[in-house]
């Protein structure tokens, strides 16, 4: 099978110099630097929808039916993350957040409650 003498594989002797070192035929420097200016745009973090311990709070405690009211804001804000409204995303996730919160008090002191009469039953 024969090559177009384009295509002809060149040989490169293993003995004598090293590798040459190519020139680019248009004398362009070896290296370029780009430097962007500019002013840095503020780094505005996401807001949390803690929907992790929303369903936390459903499933395991969910008193007074709290954990249930908190999986709805949690849900609530991602939908309004979705939508790119990051300030009712916030509320929503500030509103979860809270219900969570006291939703941990309550249980806490609930099971503190029953600890404490379950010891002095004794």
């Amino acid at each position: 099978m024969d090559q177009p003498p384009s295509y002809q594989p060149q040989f490169v002797p293993m003995e004598g110099k090293k590798y040459m070192r190519l020139e680019d035929p248009h004398g362009a420097p070896e290296f370029q630097h780009i430097v962007a200016v500019g002013q840095p745009q503020p780094v505005v973090p996401q807001p949390r929808d803690h929907i992790i311990w929303s369903l936390c709070s459903l499933v395991y405690f969910n008193p007074f039916c709290l954990g249930l009211l908190a999986v709805y804001f949690s849900i609530k804000s991602r939908d309004r993350k979705m939508v790119g409204d990051l300030e009712g995303a916030r509320d929503h996730g500030k509103s979860a957040r809270c219900f969570n919160i006291i939703t941990l008090t309550l249980v806490t002191l609930g099971l503190l409650f029953i600890f404490i009469t379950f010891c002095m039953s004794i």
